[in-house]
């Protein structure tokens, strides 16, 4: 049997027991929820369950970067990349609950919040990752990824600000990423003197 595939498969368990542990984080169904505060408590009651999420997902990436390092590649990196790359991949899998959090409380400004900031740590833990590839590989940093991710940081933050104005409009913010790619082209377009 070749090897890749069985490296492959335990890959694959590896990550799909790290997304599945978000499903532990649950809300009540029967929450009445009329109020921040109120949210606020909710979210208060899953800190315990968190806790233990945080602890899981930890070992479970110690275990996956201590089975890759037994198992050798021909390809190496860092264990500060690695731990980097799962740091990263820890705010990934909360977005199916900041999701779920903010697509049935968005009204309150917790949810907007909560969601926009699992958006800007995932967004800086994937430059961080990067910027160490980058390091490591002796490659220039990648300024568009970069520049997209700083203008989703930047989205977000908005987000969050409109959630105490207009709760029903703050997600629309999330649409000026849309406007990324001219803002790349923009600043890579030659500027000529006059």
């Amino acid at each position: 049997m070749p090897k890749q595939r069985l490296d492959a498969l335990t890959d694959g368990v590896f990550a799909f027991a790290m997304t599945l542990l978000v499903i532990s984080l649950d809300l009540p169904s029967d929450a009445q929820v009329t109020n921040a505060g109120q949210l606020l408590g909710l979210l208060a009651q899953l800190q315990d369950t968190l806790l233990v999420y945080v602890i899981s997902f930890v070992v479970l990436g110690a275990r996956w970067i201590r089975n890759a390092k037994d198992h050798g590649s021909e390809t190496w990196c860092s264990y500060g990349y690695a731990w980097a790359v799962i740091i990263h991949l820890f705010f990934v899998t909360l977005i199916p609950f900041s999701t779920k959090l903010v697509g049935l409380y968005g009204e309150f400004w917790p949810a907007v919040c909560l969601y926009a900031a699992n958006t800007i740590l995932t967004a800086l833990s994937s430059m961080r990752a990067a910027d160490l590839l980058a390091k490591e590989e002796q490659e220039p940093k990648p300024l568009d990824a970069r520049l997209d991710l700083t203008v989703l940081i930047v989205t977000a933050l908005l987000s969050c600000a409109l959630a105490f104005l207009a709760p029903g409009y703050s997600m629309y913010a999330y649409l000026l990423n849309a406007g990324s790619p001219f803002l790349r082209r923009a600043l890579h377009r030659p500027h000529h003197g006059s």
